[in-house]
């Protein structure tokens, strides 16, 4: 089915998709026929079959004389077809009784004939001033049914109801059962929209926003993938012109080929251990470890990338030795990932500070910068996937948006949180709050069986977009 836009005539509404189901509470036929003659004056100019069922509060040649205040010679219309008006009484009644069946199959009918005519689709206007309260329950179950048919046509209707005769339990059923109800208040039309059409609304919106980063992403990571590609195949063809007759020079070389390797490296790693975590193929392995060690020895790791930027780093704790159960693999990833961004965005000079603190059943890693700081708007999304502060493709520093949500999914395995304080060009703080437990059938991972080195040459990965 179409699902373009199409002009209501209704100010208050605008445009609206096919399978929109309107209400209007009125206090006077002038008040109705202001509604009513403009919305089906813009459902003939949009080439629509158009249906008036008309309750005894008027007749056909009051309808007339109304219409052709909106529309020129509106009678020409009546004649070639396009626009019918019917009495209620041949359309919902049978044998002076609400008959849903009948109904339903006239506006099955009219929704047949409108394509076969070649219409675009159905336009209704019904009022329900007969409905006698005996009738009020039946009724008001065919407008259930009714609103949540009329989403799969190409039609859409607008139900008149006489406001001084229905009481409040009324009102809400009718609220409930259309996507919009234009009511008065205060001389002015007032619009109120259904919650679950709101609601749709926000998971449309949501789903666009989505979307809207995925290709801003998508973007972003051909930008990332392009650049160390071409510092390679620069790199290979200033060896060629060379011929690398100076051992400085081809040292140089070899040193941006290997570091924009080890960057294709990182992002694929990180693509690929975010599929895996999506897929639940991510696995975890627990070890008892001394989480202040570990997290010293990663800090430590990192010493000559933070002096090459001249940027000075603390390592404070509050407890000699704390034992965990945790992945030392995880621990190393996410401790590496948040070093390296407080190195990335804190200038010369500047300090870093990375801190453990003993909270009894949970233990606390925080790493606090003087950098940058990030905008107070963008902290609420900054462990979204594909998420960056800086979306420009001339940003100062690289980065595909997608190693915080990487952290916070690890964090999260751990059966931890991740938190945020940071203040625009003030700097930031990561907090990584780890529960303290241990696993009694798992042995306990020995930190001397990991040497600096070990843990340096996985830093190189994780610190392969910055250039010292």
């Amino acid at each position: 089915m179409d699902k373009k836009l199409r002009d209501t005539g209704i100010e208050v509404i605008g445009e609206a998709f096919w399978g929109t189901h309107i209400a209007q509470f009125y206090e006077s036929k002038d008040d109705f026929f202001s509604i009513g003659c403009p919305y089906i004056r813009a459902g003939l100019l949009n080439n629509e079959l158009c249906v008036w069922v008309y309750s005894n509060n008027t007749n056909e040649e009051e309808i007339k004389s109304y219409l052709e205040k909106y529309i020129n010679n509106a009678d020409s219309y009546i004649k070639a077809g396009q626009l019918l008006l019917e009495p209620h009484v041949d359309w919902y009644l049978t044998n002076n009784s609400f008959n849903e069946i009948r109904v339903n199959e006239h506006w099955l009918e009219c929704v047949t004939k409108s394509t076969k005519l070649g219409y675009e689709g159905l336009r209704a206007v019904g009022d329900t001033s007969w409905l006698e309260k005996c009738y009020y329950r039946t009724f008001a179950n065919y407008e259930n049914k009714i609103n949540k048919m009329l989403p799969e046509l190409p039609f859409i209707a607008l139900c008149l109801y006489d406001e001084n005769k229905t009481d409040k339990l009324q009102y809400a059923e009718v609220i409930k059962n259309h996507s919009y109800t234009i009511i008065n208040n205060e001389n002015k039309k007032e619009l109120i929209t259904n919650i679950e059409l709101v609601i749709k609304d926000k998971q449309l919106n949501k789903a666009l926003e989505y979307n809207k980063v995925k290709a801003e992403f998508f973007a972003n990571i051909s930008h990332e993938l392009r650049t160390p590609l071409n510092v390679i195949l620069g790199t290979v063809q200033m060896m060629e012109l060379a011929k690398c007759t100076s051992y400085e020079k081809e040292e140089k070389y070899l040193k941006f080929l290997k570091q924009n390797s080890l960057r294709l490296v990182r992002l694929i790693s990180n693509l690929i251990d975010i599929t895996k975590i999506d897929a639940n193929y991510f696995e975890i392995h627990r070890k008892n470890l001394d989480i202040v060690n570990f997290a010293e020895l990663i800090t430590f790791s990192v010493l000559d990338y933070a002096k090459c930027k001249n940027i000075y780093i603390i390592f404070d704790t509050d407890i000699e030795e704390k034992v965990i159960s945790c992945d030392p693999d995880y621990i190393e990833r996410i401790l590496l990932n948040l070093l390296s961004n407080a190195i990335k965005f804190t200038p010369r000079g500047g300090k870093i500070l990375v801190s453990v603190h003993d909270m009894n059943e949970r233990i606390t890693i925080s790493v606090i910068d003087n950098g940058i700081g990030i905008p107070v708007d963008k902290q609420k999304n900054i462990f979204n996937r594909f998420e960056k502060v800086d979306k420009s493709l001339r940003r100062e520093n690289e980065g595909s948006g997608i190693g915080l949500s990487l952290v916070k999914l690890l964090v999260n395995k751990l059966d931890g949180n991740i938190y945020l304080k940071s203040q625009p060009s003030k700097g930031s703080e990561f907090i990584v709050e780890i529960p303290c437990m241990t696993t009694p059938e798992t042995s306990e991972f020995n930190i001397e069986n990991t040497s600096v080195n070990n843990i340096v040459e996985r830093a190189k990965i994780e610190f392969s977009d910055i250039y010292c």
